[in-house]
C-alpha cells in the first residue's frame, strides 16, 4: 500500500517536472521499480532526473543510462557516488551491498522520491532567487577587488582616462602613507620578496593547481573515508531506529566539507615572513609553546 502511494506521486510529480517517458503509462513504472537497477527503463528515468539536476547544481558524479540488465552493477555504482555528492540523508540507500540497494523496490521508489525532491527544491531555488545586480565597471571580479582596496584604502573614485600604471601608483602611494602611520613591524615583512615577471607566475601558477590537485584526491579520500564510517553505525539493528536522528545530526556537518582548497597564488602574496620557519614537532621550542605534546 505504502508503494502505491508513493508510486501515485512520484507520477504526479514526474509530469509536473515535464518527464515525457514511457514510464508515465499505466503500469510501466510499477514494473519498472520491481525490477530496479536492472530494468533500462528505471536508470533511464534516474539519468534524466540526474541531467536535469546538473543543469542547475554543480554535480561532479553522473549516472548513465544502461542499456541492459546486466550493466546493473556499474549503474548502482554510479548512483553510489552520486548520492554520497550529494549527502543524501537515506541509509538505505547509501549502506549496505553497493550492489544490492537497487535491487530493491521500495528503496527504487524512494531513489526516485529522493531526486525528484531535489529537483523540485533546485528549481524553485533559480526561479526565486533574485536577479544579480549588473556590477559597476563590467563587473568582474577584478574590477571588485581593486574597487575593495580603494575603499579600504579611503581613496576617491579614479577617473575614467587614468591608466593602469598611474592607477597601481597610487594605490602604491597611498599604501606608503597609511603604513608611515603605524608602528614599525606592525604588518611583517613579506614571504616573497623577489621581483617575478610573467613566466614566474605561470610556474607559481602551475605549482599551485599541482598541489590543489594533489590536496583534493587527499580530501576525497578522508571524506569517502568519514561517510563509509558513519553509514557503517546504522547497520545494527538498534541504530537503524535511529536513522533520521543520525542523519539530522550528521548531514549539516558533513555538507561544509569541501575536497576544494580554497588557496589561490594571492595568498602566497598576503603571506609574511613568520610563516617560513618550520619547527621539527619534538624540538624544545614546540615542547615550550605545547607542554602537553610529547
Amino acid at each position: 500500500m505504502e508503494c502505491d502511494f508513493m508510486e501515485t506521486d512520484i507520477l504526479e510529480s514526474l509530469e509536473d517536472l515535464g518527464y515525457k517517458g514511457p514510464l508515465l503509462e499505466d503500469g510501466a513504472l510499477s514494473q519498472a521499480v520491481s525490477a530496479g537497477a536492472s530494468s533500462p527503463e528505471f536508470t533511464k528515468l534516474c539519468a534524466w532526473l540526474v541531467s536535469e539536476l546538473r543543469v542547475l547544481c554543480k554535480l561532479e558524479e553522473n549516472v548513465q543510462a544502461t542499456n541492459s540488465p546486466s550493466e546493473a552493477e556499474e549503474f548502482q555504482l554510479e548512483v553510489s557516488g552520486l548520492l554520497g555528492e550529494m549527502n543524501c540523508p537515506y541509509l538505505s540507500l547509501t549502506s549496505g551491498d553497493v550492489t544490492k540497494r537497487l535491487l530493491i523496490q521500495k528503496n527504487c521508489l524512494l531513489l526516485l522520491t529522493y531526486l525528484i525532491s531535489e529537483l523540485e527544491a533546485a528549481r524553485m531555488l533559480c526561479v526565486n532567487a533574485p536577479p544579480k545586480k549588473a556590477q559597476e565597471g563590467g563587473g568582474s571580479e577584478v574590477f571588485q577587488e581593486l574597487k575593495g582596496i580603494c575603499i579600504a584604502l579611503g581613496m576617491s573614485k579614479p577617473p575614467a582616462n587614468i591608466t593602469m600604471f598611474q592607477f597601481f601608483s597610487g594605490i602604491e602611494k597611498k599604501l606608503n602613507e597609511t603604513l608611515a602611520k603605524v608602528p614599525p613591524n606592525h604588518v611583517g615583512k613579506p614571504l616573497l620578496r623577489k621581483p617575478m615577471g610573467p613566466a614566474h607566475w605561470e610556474k607559481i601558477e602551475a605549482i599551485n593547481q599541482a598541489i590543489a590537485n594533489e590536496y583534493e584526491v587527499r580530501r576525497k579520500l578522508l571524506i569517502k573515508r568519514l561517510d563509509v564510517t558513519v553509514q557503517s553505525f546504522g547497520w545494527s539493528d538498534r541504530a537503524k531506529s535511529q536513522t533520521e536522528k543520525l542523519a539530522k545530526v550528521y548531514q549539516p556537518k558533513r555538507s561544509v566539507l569541501s575536497p576544494k582548497s580554497t588557496i589561490s597564488v594571492a595568498h602566497l602574496l598576503a603571506a609574511n615572513l613568520d610563516l617560513s620557519p618550520i619547527t621539527l614537532t619534538h624540538s624544545s621550542v614546540c615542547k615550550q609553546k605545547h607542554p602537553n605534546s610529547k
